[in-house]
């Protein structure tokens, strides 16, 4: 039934199959998928686990010079606990709950990143644009960039651009099936893509056509609505078996 569901979920991406005596060509998209093999949600947690870099706690000094180079209010207080306590499931599902410092900064750019593996920064912009769920998504993205985090600085070192954009679209894999494994709605990452996407565009920094570095909208969004079709399966066949 597995094998079912999984050339199901390939033809209906357009994914291509290995045929004999056949060449096909992978897209950024088949080779983002592939790097997590089976997408069932208990080979995906063991893939991730195998992936998953030792973890990095930096002291306070090096926190500290990373706060103060960016020339940002830090926010702290209840608001804050409040959002930690919105994370805290995104956090643990990748074993960094307790270790990775949450910094809320005051800016009008929306945007969520770790920084060298160091801490986690959301601006309050971000926080302002979206729901709980559509944060936890973001911010399941970038954890996901931690799995991949030298390939990745190789990729710019040597302006791989096509390996940077697959790198996203796995980050963005990895965000839909963290949301579904916490039990919010895969849907709510893309439908926060499209916001900031949008957003950017308003403010001349952001376009929704690909770039060296990321898909384009249309691509992820692809991606994020089938991935949502097939977690839903995936989660039928589990119930029916």
């Amino acid at each position: 039934m597995l094998k079912q569901i999984t050339l199901a979920a390939i033809f209906a991406l357009g994914l291509p199959t290995v045929i004999p005596a056949q060449t096909t060509r992978t897209t950024e998209t088949d080779r983002a998928l592939t790097r997590l093999g089976d997408l069932a949600p208990d080979a995906v947690r063991r893939r991730l686990s195998e992936m998953r870099p030792q973890v990095y706690q930096p002291g306070p000094v090096l926190l500290k010079v990373i706060i103060n180079r960016k020339g940002l209010t830090v926010i702290t207080g209840e608001r804050v606990e409040r959002l930690k306590a919105a994370l805290q499931p995104v956090l643990a599902y990748h074993d960094r709950d307790g270790k990775l410092p949450i910094y809320l900064l005051r800016s009008e750019q929306p945007r969520a990143f770790v920084d060298y593996r160091a801490a986690l920064i959301i601006t309050t912009k971000l926080m302002l644009i979206t729901s709980e769920a559509e944060l936890r998504g973001i911010v399941a993205h970038e954890l996901a960039h931690e799995y991949l985090w030298e390939e990745r600085a190789r990729a710019f070192s040597n302006r791989n651009e096509s390996l940077l954009r697959e790198i996203e679209l796995f980050c963005d894999a990895v965000a839909a099936i963290t949301l579904m494994e916490i039990g919010d709605d895969p849907a709510h990452f893309g439908k926060a893509l499209e916001r900031m996407t949008y957003i950017g565009i308003t403010a001349g920094n952001s376009t929704r056509s690909e770039t060296k570095t990321h898909p384009s909208l249309d691509a992820r969004v692809k991606l994020n609505r089938w991935l949502c079709r097939r977690l839903s399966s995936a989660i039928l066949q589990k119930g029916v078996g």
